[in-house]
């Protein structure tokens, strides 16, 4: 048997055995099993499984903040960027299909989450949001959205647009990821967009 090193490590093995087997399917031993440690020392780290899971989301919802950042603060036009945001939301939801279902649920439907547990995982929810209303507050200060419109609640649309779609995306279905980020960016870019004489 090894040693857990870091909370990363933990995290990481975690994250590996809810994409392959699910949330639901997921026991704590197999966390263990993949780690290569005794049950009881996963305890040490952290309490159940459900707020393994947690760190789990956590983590995702810092890499899909990264890559946002990266498209927010590129010299792209809004359009674009709105474009590469829900291509690089979808590509990582992609990767972790079975995972990424709830990961903008509310965590405290879960009986053992400890109020810092909450203020980190809202705190990572409302930066996302943020990443994604600056583009539209770039479009709207450049004239190519109405400028009364309300960026977080298209922020919030966005999301919960991509969010939905690991409920649904089949990886040997008629369309590929790529091609329902293009499409969403459409629907969203079309719906929102000045016309020209508007």
């Amino acid at each position: 048997m090894t040693k857990i090193r870091s909370k990363q490590q933990l995290v990481e093995a975690a994250a590996r055995v809810f994409e392959e087997k699910g949330y639901a399917a997921t026991r704590i031993e197999d966390v263990a099993a993949e780690l290569g440690v005794m049950q009881g020392s996963l305890y040490y780290h952290v309490g159940s499984k459900a707020a393994l899971h947690r760190l789990v989301v956590q983590h995702h919802l810092g890499l899909l903040i990264t890559g946002l950042t990266a498209i927010v603060e590129s010299p792209a036009d809004p359009s674009e960027k709105l474009r590469l945001a829900i291509l690089s939301h979808l590509t990582h939801v992609e990767k972790h299909l079975l995972e990424a279902p709830g990961w903008f649920s509310d965590p405290t439907r879960s009986a053992d989450i400890t109020d810092e547990e909450t203020a980190a995982q809202r705190d990572l929810v409302l930066r996302y949001r943020a990443g994604w209303a600056r583009i539209v507050e770039e479009a709207v200060a450049r004239r190519e959205i109405a400028a009364d419109t309300d960026a977080t609640a298209v922020a919030v649309s966005l999301i919960s647009m991509c969010d939905y779609v690991p409920y649904w995306f089949r990886r040997d279905g008629e369309k590929r990821i790529e091609e329902v980020a293009a499409l969403q960016h459409a629907i969203v870019w079309s719906g929102i967009a000045l016309r020209r004489g508007d």
